[in-house]
């Protein structure tokens, strides 16, 4: 969620909210299988290399795993705090929201249907409200675990793919798939909650969302590879360029943006740092407010990182591909904001 957006304190009525359609709660119910079958993934993952004697990949897997759990779960726990969602158990909350990042979201979009059902307006509102609190909430978790967890347990699988013997099989390309699909449904469902809690805007159609996922896939995939190619090549000088973006990146969100997600300028430079990490990948704003330069410096920038890398580096098939996956993600980003974005908002 954008700073603002998570602290929603508006009263829901039944003029603004947006319907929740049977398709989103299957959507929200596919979420969970989705991450509770990335966690098993990851940890099975790990759990191969060990009995292979891959100590080494092992060590690494499972760093990869608690790592991103552990500031995903402290920032998830400051975002309770400043939304004063202490009705239930705050810590219980964040061990379930690990395994289960939109359960609370998809039991209270389910009674909000059966309160819907039943026509019980005062209940409807009241679900509905909660909903969009706990969208509110989750909203970070989902970017942050995208980019956090997934993207760097993708980079790393595919290093080890690229740098031994081991072999593509189906359950690693299984997990693959399942990792970006997830990575690229994570920040879609992102965007879509955080304009749901934003009152005086439309709602993302439905076409809006597909192509939302197809840019969002081909940009991240097409970033994710380039960079799985180079740590494969120079581990340590891909990390420590990946570092300096992600410096770079975050002390400029924190100039231009100046977040004020906690008390703390220090906890609040931190915040930006993560943010630098989904810069890494893909772009998203920080704050409300025009985006029309912001994207198109960033996906400059980003497009000359890839085109000067894969000329010097890269095999030319893989270069074909990276390439290709970042301009037709460009592509569909022009098409969406043309054609497909909400852009007018709610009287």
């Amino acid at each position: 969620m954008k700073i603002t957006s998570t602290r929603m304190e508006e009263v829901v009525d039944a003029s603004v909210m947006v319907p929740i359609s049977p398709l989103s709660i299957v959507l929200t119910g596919v979420s969970v299988v989705l991450r509770f079958i990335s966690i098993i993934i990851n940890w099975s993952l790990a759990y191969d290399y060990w009995l292979e004697g891959s100590y080494s990949y092992t060590a690494w897997t499972i760093g990869s795993i608690l790592l991103p759990m552990v500031i995903a779960s402290a920032i998830y726990t400051n975002v309770l705090s400043a939304s004063n969602s202490d009705q239930r158990g705050m810590y219980s909350t964040v061990v379930l929201s690990y395994l289960f990042r939109d359960g609370y979201a998809l039991h209270y979009a389910l009674e909000y249907s059966k309160a819907q059902t039943q026509g019980h307006k005062e209940l409807e509102i009241r679900y509905y409200q909660q909903m969009l609190r706990e969208e509110c909430d989750v909203g970070f978790i989902r970017l942050f675990d995208s980019f956090l967890e997934s993207a760097p347990q993708k980079i790393l699988q595919l290093v080890i793919l690229m740098r031994s013997s081991k072999k593509l099989t189906y359950y690693r390309l299984l997990a693959f798939l399942i990792y970006f699909v997830s990575i690229a449904w994570c920040i879609q469902a992102y965007n879509r909650s955080n304009r749901l809690v934003q009152l005086d805007k439309y709602d993302i159609a439905a076409k809006g969302r597909f192509v939302q996922f197809l840019f969002l896939l081909c940009l991240t995939v097409s970033r994710t590879l380039g960079i799985a190619y180079m740590a494969s090549l120079f581990p340590l000088e891909t990390l420590g360029v990946c570092i300096l973006h992600v410096c770079f990146c975050g002390t400029v969100v924190f100039v231009l943006d100046s977040p004020a997600i906690a008390k703390s300028r220090m906890l609040n430079y931190i915040y930006c740092l993560t943010f630098g990490v989904v810069y890494i990948f893909i772009f998203t704003p920080v704050k409300d407010g025009p985006t029309k330069y912001k994207y198109t410096s960033y996906l400059t920038f980003c497009l000359l990182q890839n085109i000067i890398v894969c000329v010097l580096y890269i095999a030319l098939y893989f270069s074909i591909a990276i390439i290709a996956l970042y301009v037709c993600g460009i592509i569909l980003t022009i098409y969406y904001y043309l054609y497909c974005h909400p852009s007018i908002l709610c009287p």
